[in-house]
């Protein structure tokens, strides 16, 4: 849900850019159609959906082997650890943006803030691991 609403924000940006270039004339068709393919790609970046376990799940299966990673879209951090880690079965990753509960655990943890990603292995919070770090952490 809140995703969509980013989405549908950032890809108003450009058609906002877009209206302004022609009210003003200072717009050539062919810049309308590439901001219209930028805001459509921006639209499509923000809204999918990745991987997910709900966190009552991911909670339950915490523990010293194991991590959780607390991640959310568009977040470059989140998509390099995602990127490094995909084949590792020992990692379960919760959407903040699809699971309203995982998101209140990730603000508890972090002072407040949606700052992502975030892992739990065991009883330690690892704040915007590297991949090295957190498969250290996993040993």
């Amino acid at each position: 849900m809140k995703e969509r609403n980013v989405a549908v924000a950032m890809g108003f940006l450009p058609l906002a850019l877009a209206t302004v270039l022609v009210i003003t004339n200072g717009a050539h068709p062919g810049w309308l159609l590439v901001i219209a393919l930028l805001a459509a790609l921006l639209g499509a970046y923000m809204l999918r959906r990745g991987r997910h376990t709900p966190w009552v799940v991911a909670d339950a299966r915490r523990g010293p082997g194991h991590a959780v990673v607390f991640w959310k879209p568009g977040c470059m951090y989140c998509e390099r650890l995602l990127r490094a880690l995909r084949r590792d079965h020992d990692i379960t990753w919760v959407n903040v943006w699809r699971d309203s509960a995982a998101n209140a655990e990730l603000r508890r943890l972090n002072d407040g803030n949606e700052l992502t990603p975030t892992a739990l292995v065991g009883d330690r919070v690892l704040r915007n691991p590297s991949a090295d770090e957190l498969r250290s952490a996993l040993r």
